[in-house]
């Protein structure tokens, strides 16, 4: 989605978001799965950089109520240099939380952009798990009517 708006949109200020669905090849375990949700998002403007970047993921898990957010330098063939995102959590330790960087050149010029674009995918699902106290993530899942009705609903006030 990103790279097709990116087409359309070639110059900027250019801000895009999308929640979708993602399917890869996975070991599946209690904190990953072959599918799972995903916010993506994509800023290009003039002067933007790896330290906004960093920022915007900052500010977005303090606001989802982590505190202690740290960045892992990661490998990913879309962007140069990247990073993953992880939140400090009771009992788990550092959790991994998405992957982001800033487009590569060679994915973005052949679209005439010119301008720097920060990217980032972030597991809505893992999220949730941790917001709901899980430690499983094939909960979020389960067919229990019971584990629905007796899970409280967050709400930020």
């Amino acid at each position: 989605l990103s790279i097709q708006y990116l087409a359309a949109h070639p110059e900027p200020p250019v801000k895009a978001f999308s929640l979708s669905r993602v399917y890869r090849r996975e070991s599946i375990d209690p904190t990953h799965l072959a599918e799972f949700e995903q916010l993506e998002g994509i800023v290009m403007d003039e002067g933007v950089t790896f330290s906004h970047l960093l920022g915007f993921l900052k500010e977005f898990y303090h606001r989802m109520g982590f505190s202690d957010v740290r960045f892992r330098p990661a490998y990913f063939p879309y962007t140069e240099p990247s990073v993953e995102p992880e939140v400090w959590v009771d009992g788990l330790g550092w959790v991994e939380l998405g992957g982001a960087g800033i487009f590569r050149e060679e994915v973005t010029s052949p679209f005439g952009i010119s301008h720097p674009v920060l990217a980032w995918g972030l597991g809505i699902s893992r999220v949730a798990m941790l917001r709901l106290g899980l430690k499983d993530l094939r909960q979020l899942y389960k067919s229990d009517i019971d584990w629905i009705r007796n899970t409280p609903s967050y709400r930020r006030i």
